[in-house]
């Protein structure tokens, strides 16, 4: 199984973030608001501080935010995920809903760091999240 990062357990990422966690991957969290983590924690994923350290050795990197601001933050700077060290060739995947600038300048920045980028925006709502049935808007 897979070693995942997954950046954001707000309505959605939660719920996406658990299905791969009782698929049997081994999924490390980070939320800015580390409450939101609570339920994940218990259901055996580890807890991150940051999004570096949550992108620390992952194999895919996924990101579940509200918005570029907050895409922005989860994977630019000292502390984001761009910075970490992960598998060779990891994916960075970015489910958030952003704008097609943002996704333009990103994936650059992400390749240069070693990731393989997927543009994976989601349909369907915290329930569907949570019993695996969203539908993937998947380009790389």
């Amino acid at each position: 199984m897979a070693e995942i990062a997954f950046l954001g357990t707000g309505n959605m990422g939660a719920g996406m973030a658990a299905r791969l966690l009782s698929a049997g991957h081994t999924v490390t969290v980070y939320n800015r608001t580390v409450e939101k983590t609570a339920s994940l924690a218990q259901a055996g994923a580890r807890v991150a501080e940051t999004p570096r350290e949550a992108a620390q050795g992952a194999e895919a990197v996924f990101a579940m935010v509200g918005d570029d601001e907050a895409a922005q933050a989860v994977w630019m700077g000292e502390d984001g995920a761009l910075a970490a060290t992960t598998a060779e060739n990891a994916f960075a995947i970015e489910c958030s809903t952003l704008s097609h600038d943002w996704v333009l300048a990103f994936a650059p920045q992400a390749e240069a760091k070693g990731f393989r980028t997927i543009d994976c925006p989601v349909t369907g709502g915290p329930v569907n999240a949570a019993q695996g049935e969203l539908t993937l808007l998947v380009g790389a």
